[in-house]
């Protein structure tokens, strides 16, 4: 009689399952899906994160970030047509510094800092691109985590809200971090003095094959 090893039994009568994000996926990257139909890759830069929130725009719309735990931002690359950043406006590159260091998120504590801003806009001058500076009072607000699934799988998760204000920005910055992963994503915008609200939730989120 035909003997089959007790292993190879094993694994073909469990179920297949989806592949789940550790923290060592962030090495080749990690896909994602929001809400607004994009796909997007996160991957890790160094003590950072080189975020792409539009691969599959074709170049149409670019939204592209440097960015330390993925919830605070230090560069950004934006098109015209991608008007959900900090201040809103026509889009352009950005940079950005915090006063102090921006911490860790702890469940059910805030950090508050000053955001300075860099707006680097080529406008077809010879002179070359028009810069802008602006600052934020911003506020982070850590909440509690909680268990969430995606893509079949399940993950610890912790909303993050950073609420920017001075005289022309009152807006709402939602990610939603993962804790065991060491990243966040953006999955919200509210824009209280412009147009730039958008839900961005996640809705899918698989290791880079």
């Amino acid at each position: 009689m035909l003997r089959i090893p007790l292993a190879f039994c094993l694994a073909i009568a469990l179920p297949a399952h989806a592949d789940c994000v550790t923290a060592d996926s962030l090495a080749t990257g990690v896909t994602f899906k929001r809400e607004d139909g994009h796909t997007g890759i996160i991957r890790a830069a160094g003590k950072m994160f080189e975020i792409d929130y539009a691969t599959n725009s074709n170049g149409i719309w670019r939204d592209k970030r440097l960015s330390r735990l993925g919830i605070y931002d230090s560069e950004w690359q934006s098109t015209p047509t991608n008007e959900n950043y900090v201040g809103g406006g026509p889009g352009g590159d950005f940079s950005y510094k915090f006063s102090g260091k921006p911490p860790l998120p702890k469940a059910d504590t805030t950090w508050a800092t000053t955001v300075s801003e860099r707006k680097s806009l080529e406008a077809g001058l010879q002179s070359g691109p028009v810069i802008t500076r602006s600052s934020y009072k911003v506020t982070y607000s850590y909440l509690p985590t909680k268990t969430a699934k995606l893509s079949g799988c399940s993950y610890t998760i912790q909303p993050v809200e950073a609420h920017f204000t001075n005289k022309n920005t009152d807006l709402t910055r939602r990610f939603i971090y993962f804790p065991d992963l060491g990243f966040g994503l953006e999955t919200r915008v509210i824009d209280r003095k412009g147009d730039a609200s958008r839900e961005l939730g996640l809705t899918s989120l698989t290791p880079k094959g």
